[in-house]
């Protein structure tokens, strides 16, 4: 099977699963009232069941995907997806509370492993001139999350309840499944390398710089988007329906910024690209100060913010990759992890802002992160071009697929 083909309905197959992964996340939120009276626990406390799945992810996605090394890329991907549908066939069926944590960890487990293996074979799969087009359709699937999942919630917890919401998650990654098993090529893992060494990937020139650029972009963005609900309702003063159709359109936003990002990595030097990005970020966010008194302004601001955000990310991909020569795999699952401590940084820098009454302010506080995020990107050293003459021939050279 030719790598021309991972253009097409692999990339997209691949695509499905990380909309399981998402709708997973931002489903589930919305229902997190219903899941505390139904197990007893305050709104607050069902809440852990979120933090239980994101530090699952960050932590177990570079020790995974180490462990994981040398298993063939299409068995991994079958299998962490089973493994993902299992936890959420657990959740679904849960009896109490701390069955639910439990099936939480499990699937933050397999959904870390999915995202980070799955960026990987898009990149695999593709033919080099089309990479970041093959990467950006792959986080399609998540950024189509966000647009679909409070709709999904709503509608499923209306008609059902938030146990529905888990099986509905548990049925996409079966799909994904049945898809995959009959399309995806085999994929040799990586032999040779301890946990230990996989893991020094982190002290890959600029990998660090790379990883903390990552990490100031998403809390540039989440520390406004984790209580964008609130603030729809305190400073904007929409209802809930208003407030749903301004987050899909965040959603349709950022749909389009990462099909855009991912032409565009591409066509330009990643990090330069990256630079101006980010810096087109830090304006949306600091324009979103005033835009959000208006429900008219904040569909627009909405609109874009999701959509510049999003151009960064195969920006992001691209970059690692292009830096890490043959730790690229490794360098996408630090990645994941550097995504979920920017999103804990973001609820910790949100939460101030909250407690201290001033979240008309907190577009400003993220554009100021976003800007952080600029100059990193801008110190992490030269072009690409520069960087694939250093890369061992070995990790420039297309790699084989096998049937």
């Amino acid at each position: 099977m030719g790598k021309r083909e991972g253009t097409g309905g692999q990339v997209w197959l691949l695509a499905l699963g990380m909309f399981a992964i998402g709708t997973d996340l931002f489903v589930v939120a919305g229902l997190l009232p219903d899941v505390g009276r139904d197990l007893g626990q305050s709104t607050a406390s069902a809440g852990q069941t979120s933090a239980v799945f994101a530090v699952t992810y960050a932590v177990a996605a570079p020790v995974l995907a180490s462990l994981t090394a040398r298993v063939d890329r299409r068995v991994l991907l079958l299998a962490v997806l089973a493994v993902f549908a299992l936890g959420n066939a657990l959740s679904a069926l849960a009896p109490d509370f701390a069955v639910l944590l439990v099936s939480r960890v499990i699937t933050g487990a397999g959904a870390a492993l999915y995202a980070a293996t799955a960026s990987a074979v898009a990149a695999r799969i593709t033919p080099p001139e089309r990479r970041g087009r093959a990467l950006a359709v792959v986080y399609a699937g998540m950024t189509s999350a966000i647009a679909l999942g409070v709709p999904l919630g709503d509608e499923i917890g209306a008609l059902a309840s938030w146990r529905w919401a888990f099986g509905f998650v548990a049925l996409l990654a079966l799909i994904t499944i049945a898809g995959l098993v009959g399309r995806l090529p085999s994929i040799p893992g990586t032999a040779g390398l301890t946990v230990r060494q996989r893991l020094a990937a982190v002290r890959v020139r600029r990998a660090p710089v790379a990883l903390l650029t990552t990490a100031l972009w998403i809390v540039g963005t989440f520390s406004l988007y984790t209580y964008l609900g609130t603030v729809l309702d305190t400073v904007t003063g929409v209802g809930a329906t208003g407030r749903a159709w301004l987050l899909l359109l965040f959603g349709v936003g950022s749909f389009a910024g990462v099909l855009l990002g991912g032409r565009l990595a591409d066509r330009v030097d990643a990090r330069r690209g990256l630079a101006g990005t980010v810096g087109a970020l830090a304006v949306v966010l600091a324009l979103l100060a005033p835009a959000l008194h208006s429900t008219a302004g904040a569909a627009v601001g909405l609109l874009l913010w999701g959509l510049v955000h999003w151009l960064s990310f195969p920006l992001i991909q691209h970059r690692l990759l292009a830096i890490g020569g043959e730790h690229g795999d490794m360098l996408l699952a630090l990645n994941n992890s550097a995504v979920y401590a920017g999103q804990t940084v973001a609820a910790v820098v949100g939460g101030l802002f909250a407690s201290a009454g001033l979240l008309a302010r907190l577009p400003l506080a993220a554009a100021g992160f976003a800007l952080l995020a600029v100059l990193c990107a801008l110190a992490s050293g030269r072009s690409r071009t520069a960087e694939e003459a250093e890369a061992p021939t070995e990790a420039r050279r297309p790699q084989r697929v096998d049937n």
